[in-house]
């Protein structure tokens, strides 16, 4: 008996050091071997509950973590991780009511109230969320993490100087970390502080030259040499950090591009006969998906944001989703397809040959290419400008005359209102261009 026991645990081990590593498939077959002997080994069902989360599968995650709490009510770190998952997942009162509880058995959990306060800062609970960071802040005074937090509640209380305190003792507390400098850095910009703003940026980029947020918004903000376009880095990151929260913010922004598109659609094929392959080019989380399906025989989704992908395939609408540099992905896929879409994607683009070249590749011989970009009146000789918020503005006369030399035919451009910013509206262009045989090089 003493014997299997070893063995158990020193299997557990193995997957747990696996599943550190990042080999989910093999850490989890692993852990079922553990439970198959040990049905009830709370440790094995926790980390498995973790692993499952990870693969998006939080429904059975929060099975297996309830199990080990119904085993041992006291294992700690297994409800944390129960009410993060709630977190992760939305839903922010079961993640508060496992906060509080680890709270009432550990008083001093000083991470229990740091997870408390950001779930109250989600649901608006701002001057409980402010007084709960407080408590962790007396628990844990040299926790940067929990100074960032609070600079963020009190950021959304219009706090500005107390958020940029919390903020500015983060980064002296961590000099190095990335959370607390784009959150100062956001928050000056967006108040309309542009020398300050500009300082925090500059401070950040010569702490960490390479970040690609902070290169990015530095090449709009301080100068230099304008990229071309957005780094896949920088796509990435910004995407998958904005994945969990991005249908909420877009919503409450009055978000067009896709109705926008569809509507487009429409005119070019009025009447839906799920008999085109069509290409959602920079899927993010399918908010296109259902307004195109039914034009669809096949509807492939790419997008760099591995975490965008993740909120697309549940809404079962694509037949692959692939994660992928969208040029690269244009000029290496070997399917003719009938329609590419771009919703709210090419204003992470400044020069637009590349794309239009690629996608005339992609395109079969009556292909027809929509998509939307933030429109411009001025720009300098390259008809395109990089924003300090980080995307790119195009005017009309660039747009029209690479299409043209990319071998499109411009059918129709549209000005449309894109979003509301800051309340102000996003003024933007919808357009439609045709596959034409002969390339004007």
């Amino acid at each position: 008996m003493r014997s299997k026991q070893i063995s158990n645990l020193d299997r557990l081990t193995l997957a747990i050091g696996l599943h550190q590593q990042g080999q989910l498939d093999e850490a989890e077959k692993i852990y079922r071997s553990v439970l198959k002997k040990q049905p009830s080994n709370p440790d094995a069902l926790h980390f498995l509950g973790v692993l499952l989360h990870q693969n998006g599968q939080s429904a059975d995650a929060i099975s297996c973590i309830n199990r080990a709490l119904r085993i041992n009510p006291q294992y700690l770190d297994a409800r944390m991780n129960l009410g993060n998952i709630y977190k992760e997942t939305g839903d922010m009162q079961k993640a508060a009511d496992i906060f509080r509880m680890v709270i009432a058995l550990t008083p001093d959990h000083a991470n229990a109230y740091n997870n408390l306060g950001v779930v109250l800062r989600n649901r608006n609970e701002l001057e409980e969320s402010v007084q709960v960071l407080q408590k962790a802040l007396e628990l844990a005074p040299d926790n940067p993490d929990v100074l960032h937090n609070l600079g963020n509640s009190y950021q959304d209380q219009d706090e500005i100087s107390k958020a940029a305190d919390a903020y500015q003792r983060s980064i002296d507390l961590k000099p190095y970390q990335k959370d607390a400098y784009e959150s100062l850095w956001k928050m000056l910009r967006r108040k309309g502080h542009q020398d300050a703003a500009t300082n925090v940026l500059i401070k950040w980029q010569a702490v960490d030259p390479e970040d690609p947020i902070a290169k990015h918004h530095y090449s709009a903000c301080v100068g230099g040499v304008i990229p071309d376009r957005a780094s896949d880095a920088y796509i990435q990151e910004t995407f998958d950090k904005f994945a969990a929260s991005f249908d909420d913010v877009l919503t409450k922004l009055d978000y067009r591009a896709p109705e926008l598109v569809a509507q487009a659609l429409a005119k070019v094929f009025p009447r839906p006969a799920s008999d085109l392959f069509i290409l959602d080019a920079g899927c993010g989380t399918g908010l296109c998906g259902p307004l195109l399906k039914p034009y669809a025989k096949a509807l492939i989704g790419v997008d760099l944001s591995s975490a965008m992908l993740n909120k697309a395939k549940g809404r079962k609408c694509y037949g692959k989703l692939t994660e992928a540099d969208l040029v690269e992905f244009l000029n290496h896929d070997s399917i003719a397809l009938d329609l590419i879409v771009s919703a709210d994607t090419l204003c992470y683009f400044g020069e637009l040959r590349t794309f239009f070249q690629a996608a005339q590749h992609a395109l079969g011989v009556t292909g027809y290419l929509i998509f939307t970009l933030e429109k411009t009146e001025t720009s300098d000789d390259k008809g395109f400008k990089l924003h300090h918020h980080g995307r790119y503005s195009h005017t009309e006369a660039y747009v029209s005359a690479t299409l043209a030399v990319c071998g499109f035919t411009l059918q129709s451009i549209e000005h449309v209102i894109l979003r509301q910013e800051a309340g102000e509206p996003v003024a933007g262009l919808l357009i439609t261009a045709a596959k034409c045989t002969e390339i004007n090089s």
